[in-house]
């Protein structure tokens, strides 16, 4: 909660939290006492002394976010506070757990020798996101069995715990990326929204009364196997939304004429899927995160709403479309803040109030 104000006084804590002032000050001074929260300023005004600012100290701890992707392993390397102090991508065919454990290894070993001896004490863990399908799709991906039996059953998640020597936190792929958006992002003062990736298959998260709202088996608000409206009658979301049938360069920005109908299909279907599921659910906002290039992920955003507005019912308010903050490296940033997540807010949903209501003076207080 802390992290999330960007600072914050005792009383702001025991307001938010329903802590009761004492609780708040013997959690406060006992994180400072162990170099978690550093006094960073006083808040004047009203009556009474000035509150002590605390703030999280990034250099008391670090975590490492891994995306594994169906077409890149993405690595990053956060200090305690989120920050990202370092990140590294390596494009592949079709990743095979012997080749990601060896480069995860690979990584750890050389960031986190650069870090001063008392941040590396204070590593918190890995988190992991990746499809839990991932294994799947084969037809669209070309992947022989063999690789997708690499990624099958539970026994994937037993290998990688056992390999690195870190704690270890797993998450759908999705769900990391709109953490990502509600902790660090566009999501930050919502506690209602569905996110989009957007990248080489189409995904997301769901976020319901600020908690990523897993759903019983941890894939709620996947959107990959959403029905929408096909040429020859139903087909799914990934098919129409999803880069890797994106046959264009998409540096290109809209000249190309593949580019631009690739654009037309994957407005009318996101449009069509973001209307059933705020049909449902009355989301205070939709945030579309995607690798494409700025000036593309604009139009496409662009394009949505427009369509959006043309064909929603007249009884249809319509969320506000927002682009994600994190762009293509959401999901490993997530993952990254899943040690965090896990150890400090194991339920963000009484803290998810906006930040500007719960700045009050000394008087108010």
């Amino acid at each position: 909660m802390v992290r999330r104000l960007n600072g914050a006084s005792k009383t702001d804590i025991s307001k938010l939290t329903g802590l009761s002032p004492q609780a708040a000050v013997r959690i406060v001074e006992s994180l400072e006492e162990s170099g978690r929260l550093v006094r960073a300023g006083k808040r004047t005004g009203g009556m009474g002394q000035p509150s002590i600012i605390y703030k999280i100290n990034g250099a008391s701890g670090c975590t490492v976010g891994v995306e594994i992707g169906r077409d890149r392993l993405i690595c990053v390397l956060l200090d305690f506070d989120g920050a990202i102090l370092s990140r590294w991508s390596q494009p592949h065919a079709f990743p095979r757990p012997q080749d990601v454990i060896r480069d995860i290894d690979a990584f750890m070993a050389a960031q986190l020798a650069l870090l001063p001896e008392t941040q590396r004490e204070g590593f918190l863990g890995i988190g992991i996101a990746m499809p839990w399908f991932l294994g799947e799709w084969r037809d669209e991906l070309g992947m022989t069995d063999d690789q997708a039996r690499d990624w099958a059953g539970s026994a994937v998640e037993k290998r990688f715990r056992s390999a690195l020597e870190a704690p270890v936190f797993f998450e759908n792929d999705g769900n990391a990326g709109a953490l990502a958006e509600l902790l660090c992002g566009a999501g930050l003062d919502l506690r209602n929204f569905l996110y989009i990736h957007l990248g080489k298959f189409v995904g997301g998260g769901l976020v319901l009364g600020g908690q990523v709202h897993e759903g019983r088996n941890g894939n709620a608000g996947a959107l990959a196997s959403m029905p929408v409206p096909g040429g020859a009658g139903a087909d799914v979301l990934l098919h129409r939304a999803s880069l890797y049938n994106a046959d264009v360069d998409l540096a290109d920005g809209l000249t190309d004429a593949a580019c631009e109908a690739w654009l037309n299909d994957c407005t009318e279907a996101l449009s069509f899927a973001i209307i059933g599921a705020n049909s449902l659910l009355d989301l205070e906002a939709v945030i579309l995160g995607s690798p494409l290039p700025e000036e593309l992920l604009g139009a496409l955003v662009s394009r949505i709403k427009a369509k959006m507005e043309a064909d929603a019912p007249r009884d249809f308010f319509q969320p506000p479309l927002l682009r994600g903050r994190n762009g293509e490296i959401a999901p490993a940033l997530g993952a990254g803040l899943l040690p965090l997540f896990a150890s400090y807010a194991p339920n963000l949903g009484s803290l998810m109030k906006s930040p500007s209501s719960v700045m009050m003076s000394e008087e108010e207080a």
